[in-house]
């Protein structure tokens, strides 16, 4: 009796593409899979005996049906074209290629061109929820040919992540392979500035107001049920519950303060400047993990320099809430206003509604509110800002003010708040009529003659700033 082919492949077994490969073949799908390092084989074969595991490509290759899909889930950047060169030569016109690791968004559209002339299909894939998303649900983002994207459609929406009301959180974004990659990397920035607003969060209530760890997981805790439900507080508050085994302590309070981070959040930033976006909690965040590394630099400076004493030591806590809220509403702002500006650079057409509701459920940043911010994208597609739909700016009107406040308590504390501060100046300069901007432009007229624009008649003038 012959063996029934395998209905797509996965290149790359670690943690992500393991986990992967057991969710698809759990949803009846025959996989297989290669892996070239022998200790990940052996783990593999041990954990997934209903995967179909090779350490031979060319047997790999031909184990699956055809068109072929084979989903490449490595290390971003050259090993991606390496892999992607040596299957080039041993597929077919109508074969499919699917990059589900943290390729940048430029290089999958040069693939993708590279692949469409040998009539190969490929298709940019955002994976994410890390392991357990891989394993039980991710949100996944595609980028690619519609007709491409639905022969892996069934898969794809098979082991996504579901809402509670039964949503499927797989979508194809647009027909550029770049597409996926781009929401994704637009999803780890936001993902490093909630992160840090979390974190400067616990800061305040830690060296500000005295809260101990299980102190503070009781705070996040409540808040959770409110509307900044969402995983990362959900997670936060499981880490400062956590008592380490030796000493009984909170775990997190003997963890080293230094923070890595894979490039993700890095290259959303740099995204965000290519395009002419303002995006600071996401640029300080990531700022903020590069000071974090600086562990001996800072502790050699604090010998040096004070903090100042707290005169004031008293905190609504009420307040520090409503800052936690303003500040992620203003990052995820951010990050949807580059999602906009990048519609309009490479004239993508994605649906920002869409991109929010795919993140309700199986990703790092789902949360309560992107129901609210689906809503506002539907209602207005062309919305110009997240905080300018109704449902948002009720809330800023109403909290801004405990953000001004909190931040004023922590400088005058000496209480590092990057993002929180990045996301109020930028909420403060997105709001103001009139900025001192007229000055920078009289300064570049002078040194440089670039000209500026006036307030009293048309067109662009320069003057002799010297006589």
């Amino acid at each position: 009796m012959e063996t029934k082919q395998n209905h797509i492949g996965i290149i790359g077994l670690g943690v992500m593409g393991l986990n992967l490969a057991q969710n698809i073949s759990n949803q009846n799908f025959r996989v297989a899979g290669f892996e070239k390092d022998p200790a990940l084989i052996e783990a593999a074969r041990s954990i997934a005996t209903n995967i179909d595991i090779f350490d031979d490509i060319i047997a790999f290759i031909a184990s699956i049906e055809k068109p072929k899909k084979i989903l490449l889930m490595i290390t971003a950047g050259e090993p991606v074209d390496e892999v992607i060169n040596y299957l080039q030569e041993y597929l077919l016109s109508g074969d499919v290629i699917i990059d589900g690791g943290n390729s940048h968004y430029k290089d999958s559209l040069t693939r993708q061109q590279q692949l469409l002339n040998l009539g190969i299909h490929y298709i940019g894939l955002g994976i994410s929820g890390g392991a357990n998303g891989a394993r039980y649900g991710p949100a996944i983002m595609a980028g690619g040919s519609v007709n491409c994207y639905k022969t892996i459609e069934p898969i794809l929406r098979k082991v996504a992540a579901r809402t509670d009301n039964k949503e499927i959180c797989a979508s194809h974004l647009g027909e550029s392979a770049a597409v996926g990659h781009f929401v994704k990397m637009i999803h780890n920035g936001i993902e490093y500035a909630d992160m840090q607003i979390i974190s400067e969060t616990y800061d305040f209530l830690s060296k500000g107001m005295g809260y101990s760890e299980l102190e503070t997981a009781k705070v996040f805790k409540q808040w959770s049920s409110s509307e900044l439900s969402s995983f990362l507080i959900d997670i936060s508050v499981s880490v400062l519950e956590y008592l380490d085994k030796d000493t009984k302590q909170p775990l997190v309070s003997l963890i080293l303060d230094r923070a890595e981070q894979k490039g993700t959040g890095r290259l959303a930033a740099i995204a965000a400047l290519e395009l002419g976006v303002a995006a600071p909690s996401i640029s300080e965040s990531v700022s903020a993990r590069i000071l974090s590394s600086k562990k001996q630099e800072r502790v050699s400076s604090s010998k040096i320099y004070k903090k100042p004493e707290a005169k004031h030591p008293y905190l609504d806590i009420v307040d520090m809430k409503k800052a936690l809220l303003t500040a992620k509403i203003s990052a995820y702002a951010q990050g949807f206003d580059i999602l906009s500006a990048a519609n309009k650079e490479f004239d993508w057409d994605m649906n920002l509604a869409d991109i929010a509701k795919n993140w309700r459920a199986g990703c790092i940043i789902r949360a309560r509110f992107l129901d609210e911010v689906a809503e506002a994208f539907i209602t207005e597609a062309k919305l110009a800002n997240l905080i300018m739909a109704p449902h948002f700016s009720s809330i800023l009107k109403d909290s801004i003010p405990s953000l001004r406040r909190v931040v004023k308590w922590g400088i005058t504390r000496g209480i590092p708040s990057p993002v929180l501060s990045a996301s109020l100046s930028y909420f403060e300069t997105y709001t103001s009529p009139n900025l001192p901007a007229n000055l920078i432009q009289g300064q570049r007229d002078y040194f440089g003659s670039h000209g500026f624009e006036r307030i009293d008649k048309p067109g662009f003038h320069t003057s002799d700033w010297n006589q």
